[in-house]
């Protein structure tokens, strides 16, 4: 009975003894994690941590300091992208209200949510008796193109192929077209909403200085198509109108881009804090043998 006292009491001390060595080894690990924290690096100080749980798994108190620490260093990283951002909006605002007074803004209260950016050279009412492809953008910098016709019947075309020498670039296939017949002529309007113009628009915006002409078509099978008005060639008004429409929107989705990862950030710091005043990160440690 007393050698299996003596057996127990040693088994005891050199668990205790292997507990403490364990705490030891851990904790250099939270003083790394601790001196990279406070020098700004947050990358490595995650790293230390993350040594602590996979490396001593049975070092409790130590992966409790650590996740602790783990909190402060995840709400620092969220302060910082915050500071960051609202200094890249701030940067990106300033060059837009530069050359905001160069376009048109329209917009409706009451039907519409976002108001449209355009150019007064492109207005629908100057060029009602041409055809020609004119732009708008909307106030997150989302750029539509309207191939806008006018004939003496209708040509129901689908896409379009914009060409400079060589070079050209194709559209996709839009089903967004409206018709209508005016005093017996013929109107449609072809739309790529939203960006979704095969690149057409930056092909415009690069090529804005060179003759661009461009031919309307029309789906006649499932991978067929034929043109239906060839060789129209765009003016230099037109040209140059897209390019600043197209660079309107290239300034306004960077906008809305940082705002969202501002946003982003600050939910995120939300919740760390809300992690942090209620402790329940403490709990996820299990001291279970």
């Amino acid at each position: 009975m007393t050698k299996n006292i003596i057996a127990i009491i040693c088994t005891s001390l050199f668990l205790c003894g292997c507990g403490e060595n364990i705490e030891k080894l851990a904790g250099k690990h939270l003083d790394n994690a601790k001196e990279a924290f406070s020098m700004g690096k947050f990358n490595i100080a995650k790293q230390e941590i993350d040594s602590i749980r996979i490396l001593y798994p049975k070092a409790f108190e130590t992966r409790r300091q650590g996740i602790r620490l783990m909190q402060q260093v995840e709400e620092a990283e969220q302060m910082r992208t915050i500071e960051y951002e609202d200094s890249i909006i701030a940067l990106i605002t300033e060059a837009f209200e530069k050359i905001k007074g160069d376009y048109v803004f329209e917009k409706d209260e009451q039907y519409q949510d976002l108001g449209l950016y355009t150019i007064k050279s492109q207005a629908v009412t100057r060029n009602i008796d041409r055809t020609y492809i004119r732009a708008s953008v909307d106030e997150l910098g989302r750029m539509t193109l309207v191939s806008s016709y006018r004939g003496s019947s209708y040509i129901h075309h689908d896409w379009l192929k914009l060409s400079v020498g060589e070079k050209y670039v194709d559209t996709p296939e839009s089903r967004d077209r409206h018709e209508f017949t005016d005093l017996g002529v013929c109107y449609e309007r072809l739309s790529f909403i939203n960006g979704n113009d095969g690149g057409a628009a930056a092909f415009i915006s690069a090529n804005k200085d060179a003759d661009i002409t461009y031919t309307l078509y029309r789906k006649t099978g499932p991978d067929s198509s034929r043109p239906v008005y060839r060789n129209l060639k765009m003016t230099k008004d037109d040209r140059y109108a897209i390019a600043k429409l197209y660079e309107l929107s290239q300034i306004l989705l960077s906008l809305t881009e940082h705002k969202n990862l501002r946003d982003e950030a600050e939910r995120h710091l939300m919740f760390i804090r809300s992690k942090i005043k209620d402790g329940s990160a403490q709990d996820t440690i299990q001291e279970n043998n």
